[in-house]
């Protein structure tokens, strides 16, 4: 009996192990055809939990890798309109100069206009330009909506909002697109400080206003300057505030004109009479400037009061070629900040792919050896097996 159950659990036991040793050489078989060291998740727990930690770091990076695409063609296309609306509005300065010219004739003011026209048109119509999904670029977060149009009165109106689109391209960063056309050409900074002129002139004066400041926010009021002869070689002047008189004194041109919080220069060759009156205004749309261009074009050349508010259209288009030329600048700063966060997300997905292969890729001169090793240890047990196999009592007889 006992050499009998003895003789079973042999058998067995060489059985078991030409199982064992069967599936170890399956595996190094399965490791060698896929290159992969860990077939399923039971092969190591834990490398596969690193390895599934790794993977969705990787998919997450491959999101942000293709936002930072997204939002770069976005851009690129952004910073273009841009820099087209730069060159309008040099354009139109330059045009507004010749217009000032005063051996122009009426006529050649005229046909320096209709180029005005023509260019301020075609500025409306990239205000309103789409990128490739039909998203109307300057519209804020309302991108299914044109954003400029005229009303019936001629002048041009916002119909977008003043929020930029924005999409995540790190888990701490995200990226603006696009900037709203309000702020990029209805809130221009006043060339002029605090105030917007209007001119009274004399016939051949040449009196501009240079700067206009008020360090009181709180005061709107209107105030006008009116220059005198003073009767020795020099200027007086009197300021009005809302129509009263406030302040009379000698004209320093090198002082200006102070008063309470306001500070007013001129510049030009002053001739008595002159009156400019200036009221409050921080900022500018370009499309007013157009369209204030164009209809102080139709006065006479020899309008000196219309000449000086064609000089303040030629301010007004250049402070708005500085300020889109550094929205522009602003924008190519998005770009090299995604240009630093891609590398960033490349760099640190080359490491996770590192890190990835090394609890998964398989090593194949070690594999080879640790085939070879199973392999000659699997024919030693199926020799074994049959040798128990074909052990009887008979072989003792």
């Amino acid at each position: 009996m006992l050499t009998r159950i003895s003789s079973f659990h042999n058998y067995q036991s060489v059985q078991n192990d030409l199982r064992r040793q069967e599936n170890k050489v399956h595996h190094n078989q399965e490791q060698l055809a896929s290159g992969k060291k860990l077939l399923k998740p039971s092969d190591d727990p834990l490398a596969s939990h690193y390895i599934q930690n790794i993977s969705q770091q990787q998919e997450q990076l491959q999101q942000y890798l293709s936002s930072i695409v997204l939002v770069r063609n976005r851009l690129e296309n952004h910073e273009v309109n841009i820099a087209n609306a730069e060159n309008f509005a040099d354009e139109s300065k330059r045009l507004t100069m010749e217009m000032i010219n005063g051996a122009f004739s009426a006529e050649d003011r005229q046909a320096k206009k209709r180029e005005l026209e023509e260019i301020a048109n075609n500025f409306l119509n990239l205000v309103n330009s789409q990128d490739e999904s039909g998203n109307y670029v300057f519209a804020g977060t309302k991108p299914k909506s044109q954003p400029f149009y005229r009303d019936k009165d001629g002048s041009v109106q916002y119909a977008g909002d003043d929020y930029q689109r924005k999409m995540k391209v790190s888990s701490m960063l995200e990226m603006p697109m696009n900037d709203p056309g309000s702020k990029l050409f209805m809130e221009i900074p006043n060339p002029f400080g605090d105030y917007q002129p209007n001119y009274d002139l004399q016939n051949g004066s040449e009196l501009l206003l240079n700067k206009a400041t008020n360090v009181d926010a709180k005061d709107d009021a209107a105030y006008r300057v009116t220059f005198v002869d003073m009767n020795n070689g020099k200027f007086g002047y009197q300021l009005e505030r809302n129509g009263k008189v406030v302040d009379a004194d000698e004209f320093s041109p090198e002082k200006g004109i102070e008063y309470k919080g306001l500070k007013v220069h001129v510049k030009g060759q002053i001739t008595p009479g002159d009156s400019i009156e200036i009221e409050k205004r921080a900022e500018f749309s370009i499309f007013d400037t157009f369209k204030d261009a164009m209809a102080w074009s139709d006065k006479s050349v020899s309008d000196t009061s219309a000449t000086a508010k064609l000089h303040q259209m030629t301010e007004e288009f250049h402070a708005a070629f500085i300020h889109l030329n550094k929205a522009r600048t602003d924008a190519g700063a998005r770009l090299s900040t995604l240009d630093i966060q891609e590398q960033n997300h490349e760099d640190f997905n080359l490491s996770l792919a590192k890190a990835k292969s090394n609890f998964e890729d398989l090593d194949y001169s070690k594999a080879v050896i640790e085939f070879s090793e199973n392999s000659r240890a699997l024919q030693a047990s199926q020799q074994a097996f049959g040798k128990t196999k074909d052990l009887t009592l008979f072989n003792y007889i």
